[in-house]
């Protein structure tokens, strides 16, 4: 297996990124081979159905388009994306199109070793949004898989004492200081949490209710945790969040 060579396509309308990604792929992926290039949606789609490759790094603008109109005509393809691009916005939105992985410009070549090697792998060889699904299904193991910018965090959800709302996406802390930034909104993190283990205090925070030491009222309803971060509650979750205290 491991000496298996995989076809890999480049899609990128910058010639120099692409250059600099073929330069990439020969010295550091000896288990890749890139079989063509293509700058733009139409020329994309040609190549993938001709030389019909294992994977496909990905920019997200294009000619005449952007990657995922690419990937809007592959349903269920049979190739892997890695999404190579300046912008870090999109990375929620890749992963929902299962992509391996997400690499930022300038890529590191040990960032594109990790996500090229996991073809070597195929017990390895999950999408990153895939994984999140399995941690939908398995909660009774306690763990998680998030997606992140880099690849994928596993961690325990006793690990998290709680998440709050960071731009469009979500950022975990955990019981030992460590801060996660992942992929997908508060509300999609929530949705992947054992149900009655957590609460949602305000609209841009989510605790996980073992970790809540003291419960302070002034002005308003603040929970204090074990930490000692001051997570504040909103009129409208107050009852909810006292109940599920048992006050």
């Amino acid at each position: 297996m491991q000496n298996q060579t995989y076809r890999a396509l480049i899609i990128d309308d910058e010639s120099d990124a692409r250059s600099v990604l073929r330069r990439l792929i020969e010295r550091f992926c000896p288990h890749l081979r890139v079989c063509a290039e293509a700058t733009a949606v139409g020329e994309a789609l040609a190549a993938i159905r001709e030389h019909q490759p294992a994977i496909v790094f990905l920019d997200v603008d294009l000619q005449q388009g952007t990657g995922f109109d690419v990937l809007d005509a592959f349903p269920h393809p049979e190739f892997k994306v890695v999404f190579t691009t300046g912008h870090d916005e999109f990375a929620l939105k890749a992963f929902k199109y299962r992509a391996l992985h997400y690499l930022l410009k300038p890529i590191d070549p040990e960032d594109l070793i990790q996500a090229t090697h996991e073809l070597q792998s195929p017990s390895k060889f999950w999408p990153e949004y895939e994984l999140l699904q399995q941690s939908l299904k398995n909660t009774h193991q306690n763990k998680l898989f998030l997606p992140t910018v880099h690849g994928t965090a596993v961690i325990r959800t006793a690990e998290i004492i709680y998440a709050f709302a960071d731009d469009k996406y979500a950022t975990t802390v955990l019981e030992s200081g460590e801060k996660i930034f992942i992929s997908l909104s508060l509300k999609e993190l929530e949705e992947s949490l054992p149900a009655g283990e957590f609460i949602r205090p305000h609209q841009s925070y989510l605790v996980r209710i073992d970790a809540v030491r003291k419960v302070q009222k002034t002005d308003g309803v603040v929970l204090v945790l074990k930490d000692k971060t001051e997570i504040p509650v909103s009129r409208r979750n107050k009852e909810e969040v006292l109940r599920a205290l048992g006050m």
